[in-house]
């Protein structure tokens, strides 16, 4: 952030605090969206957007923007879980080979990008198959320098021969002192990206890759228009032009992104399963959604409010404290504030009092503790079970994350095909075991911690900063460890110095926590699979000859129950050979206001926002009853 960046930045926490003195005393007007008009949803950002360019988004905040102003191939149900999708800007169902390795997808007609300047008219021109032609391909040149590639990297026919020739190109230009263009090269085909026509889209894969389809729904390999990226250069990813149901009407990169909605949306309706029998999807309880009220707009048709104000409110306290004056329509209460907004884990009376509801969701990941099996002492299955067992995840759950999350027996998360609820090496409850972790340590070598030249047992922690909960976190797992004889040396690293430890398997133990792309085991199992040991994703250096083989097995099949059944497998040899232990799936208490209607939050999609509707009358009524001067209303 530059200095005009932060100067600014300085400017609008003090106004923010000013705001919250006055929401607090009830002593000024604290109304923040003077002179609004229309129905708009208000929501607070934790963090600043990185970047508006599909190829570059790359954080949660960047992501729900985009998600609405944008659309790919797939989108998320808002509703179904297990998750589901449903097609979005194709048509419907893709034609799949028998061998799985064509695609093809008829895209829907007459969807037209957002009216912007970067047309010669101002007019939103028609979308086709050589949009997401572009789109792909410019996500995989070298010069967009996308964190994304992954999900393609050696996926598509002759996509990765194209970037590694783009690659060339760039370096011969730059030896030559020219000026190569960030671009160059994108006239070039690609064996696997063919447009069919005007609205027939083509990919040809490289080996079966089930999870493309969860991929194509991420704002990675959303549709854009090559004329905004021509016009815009750089400031694309401040200056997004897509097909969505919002677009983008006012940017503040450290204020706000206000979106309106788009006129020119197509007809997309809230799903309807009462009256429409093909919108009751497979696994989805459309009936318990119902009478939770969440289909209270079923078949109407997107968008349902005139538009978005998301405020980038970094700091907490301003945050809570606009939820509670009714200035956001939902909130997970910052750590600080949890004991009044949930006491023992329940919602505040006042707050129910209020119309306010909440809803528990189970974060789709896993806090865990790795270790390096390929260390010379850690390679010891016993002394992992040791350490497993003697580990007080309650204590952790009750302290460290104040009742807000779940015992994880399991590397795969609840709502997640594969979950099993076991773990040899573990306690119902969460507790520690330390007589049976005393037992392992005999078994392992080290009776007492003593290990044969009678020196006591020492192992390194790795921790990733030091901020006062990583620090408890370490300081707990080594009272746990030292119950049963081993001495623990908690070393802190930035995050960088435990990345590179990793790639070079210099560590012993370290705490990590993986949050899932996409909800599909594999995602999680990869990180265990031996091919993938570091300097590859895999840090614990997991080697297991029939982990790797069902891996895959199960790597090129699509879902289905037999699919299910390898990666319970794979959970359970990683509960017995425990390269990891599984800590605890973090809860997610969202707050919503009396006025928010049709929300089912989830942190793996930002779909569900565009399905958000608000009761214009309830809020106003209910924001000036509770914002009454000097202190007024049930507050």
């Amino acid at each position: 952030m530059g200095s005009w960046g932060i100067t600014l930045y300085m400017r609008l926490s003090c106004s923010l605090l000013a705001l919250s003195l006055c929401l607090v005393w009830g002593s000024c007007s604290p109304d923040p969206y003077p002179g609004e008009k229309g129905k708009i949803l208000h929501a607070g950002l934790l963090a600043l957007p990185k970047s508006l360019d599909p190829a570059g988004v790359e954080d949660m905040y960047s992501g729900i923007i985009a998600s609405q102003v944008y659309e790919g191939l797939f989108q998320y149900h808002p509703y179904a879980r297990p998750f589901r999708l449903i097609p979005a800007l194709a048509r419907e169902e893709p034609e799949v080979s028998k061998d799985g390795l064509t695609i093809t997808f008829e895209l829907r007609r007459g969807v037209h990008f957002h009216d912007d300047p970067c047309f010669p008219d101002g007019k939103g021109r028609e979308l086709v198959a050589d949009d997401f032609v572009y789109c792909f391909k410019r996500f995989a040149h070298p010069a967009v320098q996308s964190k994304g590639w992954w999900t393609l990297d050696k996926k598509i026919l002759g996509l990765n021969a194209w970037r590694k020739a783009r690659a060339k190109e760039l370096e011969d230009l730059q030896k030559e002192g020219k000026a190569s263009g960030s671009l160059h090269g994108m006239e070039v085909p690609v064996e696997g990206l063919q447009a069919l026509g005007r609205y027939r889209l083509q990919l040809r894969l490289t080996q079966a890759y089930p999870q493309l389809f969860w991929v194509l729904a991420m704002p990675y390999l959303s549709v854009y228009p090559h004329e905004a990226v021509e016009k815009y250069g750089a400031e694309f990813q401040n200056h997004p032009v897509g097909t969505g149901p919002f677009r983008v009407k006012r940017y503040n990169p450290v204020y706000r992104v206000v979106l309106e909605k788009n006129s020119g949306y197509r007809t997309v309706r809230v799903p309807d399963p009462r009256r429409r029998p093909e919108d009751r999807l497979p696994g989805w309880d459309w009936e318990k959604d119902e009478q939770a009220g969440l289909l209270v707009n079923a078949g109407k048709k997107l968008p349902l409010v005139d538009g978005m104000e998301l405020r980038f409110i970094l700091e907490d306290q301003p945050r809570w404290l606009y939820f509670k004056s009714g200035y956001l329509d939902f909130l997970i209460p910052p750590k600080d504030n949890m004991d009044e907004a949930i006491p023992a884990g329940k919602l505040n009376p006042r707050f129910a009092k209020r119309g306010v509801t909440m809803e528990t969701v189970v974060e789709t990941g896993t806090v865990y503790t790795c270790f390096n099996t390929e260390d010379p002492v850690l390679r010891n299955v016993n002394l992992r079970r040791a350490i497993s067992l003697a580990l007080d995840n309650a204590w952790m759950i009750q302290n460290l994350y104040a009742g807000q999350a779940l015992l994880a027996k399991c590397l795969i998360p609840p709502m997640i095909a594969g979950f099993i609820d076991y773990h040899p090496y573990m306690k119902d409850d969460g507790t520690a075991w330390i007589e049976k972790a005393k037992e392992y340590m005999k078994k392992a070598g080290f009776p007492g911690g003593m290990r044969k030249d009678g020196k006591r047992l020492r192992l390194r922690y790795e921790s990733a900063g030091a901020s006062a909960t990583q620090m408890q976190f370490a300081s707990r797992f080594a009272q746990d460890l030292r119950r049963i004889g081993i001495e623990v040396d908690n070393i802190v690293n930035t995050f960088p110095q435990m990345i590179g430890k990793m790639r070079k398997k210099d560590f012993q133990i370290a705490g990590l926590a993986w949050g899932f792309d996409y909800p599909d085991a594999q995602n999680i199992l990869q990180l265990l699979y031996g091919p993938n040991a570091s300097p590859g994703p895999g840090a614990a250096n997991f080697h297991n000859a029939r982990f790797d083989r069902l891996y895959e097995k199960a790597l090129t099949m699509w879902d289905s129950p037999e699919r299910t059944r390898i990666y319970q497998e794979m959970a359970k040899i990683v509960a017995e050979e425990v390269p990891w232990v599984p800590r605890v799936h973090r809860l997610r208490r969202v707050l919503r206001q009396p006025w928010l209607k049709g929300m089912k939050y989830t942190q793996v999609t930002y779909h569900f926002w565009r399905y958000l509707d608000v009761d214009l009358a309830l809020r106003k009524k209910k924001v000036a009853a509770w914002n009454k001067a000097f202190g007024g209303g049930d507050r």
